[in-house]
């Protein structure tokens, strides 16, 4: 506090008249002590600063240490439990992912027997497809020969027709021509008209 007060006072002199005076020697030890003034009032300052910030960040390093020696912690936690199921899980996945190939392979060949299959199926009934065309077609032509054939579908009823007239025709004279060959038996009428 001393040196502060000396300071101030020999600020507030003049500096022409204590050269007057004869105090050349206190005049050299004047910018010292405000430079030292100076820096105490600088280094008190940076003190407010610096000590806060030094423990802060020592709580900081306190704190990420921790965070980093757990997590380091749950990392060995992990690999440890990852090295137990691949060991108690490689014994059957071996096996267990071959059959799958396999299955996966008969699968594939399947599918492509299935789709050759389905292909041929495709083709079929393309073929099919034109048949049925094919078939419309005589189906056509058939309507129209049956139409052709319903005049002589009559004329067949007709000829029908006549043909019976003519077998009852015949028929009346096979009757006809019994009836005269009994007549010319011997016992008939015309036998008793003969002289012999």
């Amino acid at each position: 506090m001393s040196t502060d007060r000396t300071s101030e006072v020999s600020s507030e002199i003049d500096p022409l008249s204590m050269e007057a005076a004869g105090v050349s020697s206190t005049m050299s030890a004047q910018p010292l002590e405000r430079f030292a003034s100076c820096f105490e009032k600088s280094a008190r300052r940076w003190e407010m600063v610096v000590y806060p910030a030094l423990f802060a960040f020592c709580v900081l390093s306190i704190y990420g240490f921790y965070m980093i020696y757990h997590l380091t912690q749950d990392m060995s936690h992990i690999a440890r439990n990852i090295q137990v199921m691949s060991t108690s899980i490689d014994p059957y996945m071996g096996p267990h992912l071959a059959k799958l190939v396999d299955g996966v392979e008969n699968m594939s060949s399947n599918v492509q027997v299935m789709t050759r299959n389905l292909n041929a199926i495709d083709g079929n009934m393309a073929t099919m497809t034109v048949s049925m065309e094919d078939m419309n077609g005589s189906m056509g032509q058939i309507t129209g020969h049956m139409q052709t054939l319903e005049p002589m579908m009559a004329s067949m009823n007709n000829m029908d027709q006549a043909t019976q007239h003519m077998a009852n025709s015949t028929l009346s004279m096979t009757r006809e021509m019994g009836s005269m060959n009994r007549g010319f038996s011997p016992r008939g009428m015309f036998s008793r008209f003969s002289p012999f």
